[in-house]
């Protein structure tokens, strides 16, 4: 049988795209929900409307049904092939690879490719591991070229390091080879018009899908009181639906669905690709914000028409107008849209500069650095033919092991990794990320705290030198691989026995806006460049042309107000 993927020809059409979400349930609860699943794969199968469904990853915990049979099973019910949502939570990178290989073997070719939220606290005698996102699209590019690969990006962050971090992720996962972008959700209509300007200004011809959440009173406690990371919900926002909650269900529901399909009409002006809606996960109730969507767009016809139609749905009773931003909310942009391609790197965002202890420690180990392990120094020259010498042995392993964790772990909060990645962090250990993610942040952050409530988030550390320095081109461009089969020994050793991975520079090679291609180089070689559309990634000298095809939904961005 012949299965289609309707989620990338909407994309290449310039269809607006819908998908229907399925979240796989915990293997408790028996085979009703995998009924259920057959028969909204069937309807949507039927329904040239829907694009296919987007399936969760291990999203009520770990014992959920696996995510790759589910697809499987959609596959077969509808003949669509679905967006799997991969996670890298609690996955280790042959645990990662081994999910996609199996994926990929099965025909299911579109996968959305996350590190995935925090899991809950278990009883287990080592460190929970997550499989970098960055990565994880370059692992996917490399294995099956031709493969639909969407990244996620949150708009939704007002403090200058964790909105810049988010937009550096993203250019990297861009450069890496993702075809398309998935938001996170939200409903500061606002921040997705800019990142849709951002990806506009910059270049960036890659289709947008937005991300929208149906909410009801119980999601709205949930996610206002901050139990849903990396999603903010304002005061008022919620204050609104508390008072839409206040006139009974069927009236709230009327609420709930008009914002929901207002937001649909309002980032289908902005020039997004389509959307995914969270909570609307049985068929009858897609059909239901298609058709009021349809209704709506029948008056609702222009960005003035929306505005008008967005602001009348949010005056709280005593008049005033919601206010979807916490205060003191940062923006990217004021209210003029700049000019297409008229950047050409992350714009000034605000006054965030290190603390003078940063920088001292950045200067301290960049010394060290350059004096004992740089390429060409002394101190390399000597300690190269002594590490090869000590990894000759165990007992010389073990002495040097433990003497680099002793000068390391007090500094940096070095766990022996094995692989000493400081260099292209800006001195920042990413063992310190309670998820050990090397290439950027997740979208957990809230007020640049960590999604583990316990620290800041260690990558805003990282962009305000990076930042003070003139660097910030390398978060977007240096992709540092995950550590693999080194843990608890010595980086010294590993490093000057050439047994760690190649950190590589991922950039354009042609100029921005053309029929480019992306490239794989040494991070030591190449200079700042601007991420591609269409791209053909080349690697360890095996070239993969035509890894995603002109998706044409992009021109819809190009030319919206």
């Amino acid at each position: 049988m012949s299965h289609q993927n309707g989620i990338r020809q909407a994309l290449e059409i310039g269809e607006f795209l819908y998908t229907l979400e399925h979240v796989p349930a915990l293997q408790s609860e028996g085979p009703s929900a995998l009924l259920a699943l057959v028969r909204n794969a069937e309807l949507v199968g039927r329904d040239p409307r829907i694009r296919g469904i987007n399936i969760g990853d291990r999203v009520k915990g770990r014992d959920c049904v696996d995510t790759v049979e589910c697809g499987r099973i959609v596959l077969e019910a509808s003949g669509k092939i679905p967006l799997l949502h991969l996670a890298g939570k609690g996955r280790d990178p042959a645990q990662a690879n081994a999910v996609y290989r199996r994926a990929l073997d099965a025909g299911l070719t579109n996968m959305l490719l996350v590190s995935g939220d925090r899991l809950p606290d278990e009883a287990r005698p080592d460190r929970i591991r997550y499989h970098d996102s960055v990565v994880a699209v370059s692992d996917v590019r490399h294995m099956e070229p031709g493969a639909l690969i969407a990244a996620a990006v949150s708009p939704f962050k007002y403090r200058e390091e964790e909105l810049a971090n988010q937009y550096l992720k993203m250019a990297k996962k861009i450069n890496a080879g993702a075809s398309y972008l998935i938001t996170n959700c939200g409903w500061d209509m606002r921040k997705f018009e800019e990142l849709a300007w951002y990806c506009n200004a910059r270049g960036f011809t890659i289709p947008l899908v937005a991300n929208l959440l149906l909410p009801s009173m119980g999601w709205a406690r949930g996610i206002h009181g901050r139990r849903l990371p990396g999603v903010h919900m304002s005061d008022d926002l919620f204050n609104k639906i508390s008072e839409e909650h206040a006139l009974g269900k069927p009236l709230a529901q009327q609420h709930y669905f008009h914002r929901l399909a207002l937001q649909v009409i309002g980032v289908k002006l902005m020039g997004y690709a389509g959307v995914q809606l969270s909570g609307v996960d049985e068929y009858e109730t897609l059909c239901q914000v298609i058709e009021l969507v349809d209704d709506l767009e029948k008056t609702v016809r222009s960005r003035l028409d929306w505005n008008d139609a967005w602001r009348d749905a949010h005056r709280l009773q005593d008049g005033r107008e919601v206010i979807f931003s916490p205060p003191g909310g940062i923006y990217l942009f004021g209210t003029t849209r700049p000019s297409p391609g008229s950047l050409d790197a992350l714009p000034r965002i605000g006054d965030a500069q290190p603390g003078e202890e940063e920088m001292r420690q950045y200067r301290k180990m960049s010394t060290v650095h350059d004096l004992a392990f740089k390429k060409g120094s002394t101190g390399a020259a000597v300690m190269k033919p002594l590490m090869r010498v000590m990894g000759t042995s165990k007992l010389g392993h073990a002495i040097t092991l433990k003497l680099e964790h002793s000068i390391k772990a007090p500094l940096l909060g070095c766990e022996s990794c094995g692989f000493c990645r400081i260099e292209y962090l800006m001195y920042k250990c990413p063992e310190t990320c309670p998820k050990g993610l090397a290439n950027g942040p997740c979208s957990g952050t809230d007020d640049n705290v960590c999604e583990f409530k316990d620290r800041e988030c260690i990558h805003n550390g990282k962009y305000r030198i990076a930042k003070a320095l003139g660097k910030l081109a390398e978060l977007e461009e240096v992709l540092v691989p995950a550590v693999q089969g080194t843990r608890n020994t010595s980086s010294w050793i590993n490093e000057f026995s050439g047994a760690v991975p190649l950190v590589r520079r991922v950039k354009t090679t042609a100029a921005k806006k053309s029929a480019s291609t992306s490239a794989t180089t040494p991070v030591t070689t190449g200079a700042t460049s601007t991420p591609p559309l269409a791209k053909a990634i080349e690697d360890v000298g095996v070239a993969h042309a035509n890894v995603d095809p002109s998706i044409r939904a992009v021109q819809r961005m190009r030319n919206s107000g």
